[in-house]
């Protein structure tokens, strides 16, 4: 009896402290409450949607039309024209535009992000034809990308008492079409070889497929940061012979370019190019600048490749 009692007792008052657990466990729960960080969060990414854009274009009458129409439609979409501090730019024509479009903005390349729109021939650049308008917009205020990152070439022409730095982002070129070209290659300080011709391309991983591509250089498969030499019709004979080869190099290499004379030469970069007067000297390395592409389409590099070339 007494053990019937005890447990009579100790039943009564585990009820105790379970029925107000159950009567809490029925209530039902607050969906607004719930929801809320959820819609904070939309309207947080909603708002960060809305960025100021640049358009650049390439000075034709279709691309002046497509940008007034993309112009148009982000306006509808809330986001703000801004030529001098956007978020956002985008290159309208090919990939000549774009390369005009980073070196627009080279000083803001922390800030800002590249789209590529085509309107002529196609570009490695550019991910959207000119008849996809509304899906760019689509995508650029309702997605975020992923952002493909590209170092820039610092390149250094010294002589004559005077220094001259630019960057590029595809390669830059020593070319001189009136006469041959002789230059010392040293490469991380080591003399590597004398070459004689019309001149050299040296190229970014990005710039593979540009001007080194047409050279017979190698196209190097992006997440590789290699630097890429080639030789632009040099001259091989018995007296002179150089390597004749593209020469793949390590993304930290350091390449001194060294004549005598470089009268009548000319230094390309990208789609700009300067006479080389009293210059003796050019080194060039991988510098820190970066071009933030905006990639809103999920097209691995070698589709990308395979539908350009």
């Amino acid at each position: 009896m007494c053990g019937n009692k005890f447990e009579e007792e100790t039943t009564k008052e585990n009820q105790k402290g379970i029925k107000p657990l159950q009567r809490e466990c029925a209530r039902p729960p607050d969906e607004g409450k719930l929801l809320r960080p959820l819609k904070e969060t939309v309207k947080k990414a909603r708002k960060n949607m809305k960025q100021k854009f640049a358009v650049v274009h390439r000075p034709d009458e279709t691309s002046r039309q497509l940008k007034d129409e993309l112009a148009g439609k982000l306006g509808e979409a809330g986001w703000t024209e801004d030529e001098r501090q956007p978020d956002l730019v985008f290159a309208i024509g090919g990939d000549g535009t774009f390369l005009y479009a980073v070196h627009e903005y080279l000083d803001q390349l922390e800030n800002v992000k590249f789209v590529g729109i085509h309107s002529g021939t196609l570009g490695f650049f550019c991910d959207y034809r000119c008849d996809e308008m509304d899906l760019c917009v689509q995508d650029v205020t309702h997605r975020s990308p992923q952002c493909e990152s590209a170092r820039l070439l610092q390149v250094t022409a010294r002589g004559g008492g005077q220094e001259k730095t630019i960057y590029a982002l595809n390669e830059m070129r020593i070319e001189n079409v009136t006469k041959t070209q002789l230059m010392d290659i040293d490469i991380n300080g080591s003399f590597f070889e004398t070459f004689r011709g019309t001149g050299l391309c040296l190229c970014t991983q990005i710039g593979s497929t540009a001007y080194n591509r047409s050279l017979g250089g190698a196209v190097i498969e992006s997440g590789l940061p290699l630097l890429q030499l080639s030789e632009i019709t040099g001259i091989h004979h018995r007296a002179y012979r150089s390597l004749a080869s593209p020469l793949i190099l390590r993304p930290e290499s350091v390449i001194q370019l060294r004549s005598a004379s470089f009268e009548g030469a000319f230094l390309c970069y990208d789609h700009l190019c300067f006479n080389l007067d009293q210059e003796t000297e050019i080194e060039v390395f991988q510098s820190q600048k970066q071009v933030q592409i905006a990639r809103y389409r999920d097209l691995a590099y070698l589709q990308r490749l395979r539908i350009l070339f």
